[in-house]
């Protein structure tokens, strides 16, 4: 198993005279579904899959529900979500009201269980080619 990347150019933003540099970009390798999770989780537990869903599904949820109070939801090894808050900003303290907000976003923050899954010693990786480059094919 490996992560799949492509190479890309990219200039520093704003700077159009730049010369670009390349840069490893992931390319997903396919997409991976509930219904799928839930038949991999029964499998290895005594669990139907029906139950997984069931209970995937609650902690979904479970998970808005908390976020929408502005709680951080802590899940172990698996990571955190949190809400964090864009906006413009005022002259003032006093000025700034909820007009100001521009969007809410969900921001995860991966937990040891993660993160020690994604340290470069761990994974192994594979150059493919770009969609552009296979666009053109």
């Amino acid at each position: 198993m490996a992560i799949n990347y492509s190479i890309a150019a990219y200039k520093k933003p704003g700077d159009l005279e730049g010369t670009a540099k390349y840069y490893a970009k992931a390319q997903a390798s396919g997409t991976v579904e509930i219904n799928e999770l839930a038949d991999d989780i029964a499998y290895s537990t005594t669990l139907t899959d029906g139950d997984v869903l069931n209970v995937i599904r609650a902690l979904i949820k479970q998970i808005n529900r908390h976020i929408a109070k502005g709680e951080i939801v802590k899940l172990e090894n698996l990571g955190t979500f949190q809400a964090q808050i864009r906006s413009n900003g005022s002259l003032t303290s006093e000025d700034f009201n909820e007009s100001y907000i521009r969007q809410v976003h969900l921001q995860f923050r991966p937990g040891l269980g993660l993160q020690s899954t994604l340290a470069l010693e761990n994974l192994q990786f594979k150059k493919v080619k770009s969609y552009k480059e296979l666009e053109g094919e």
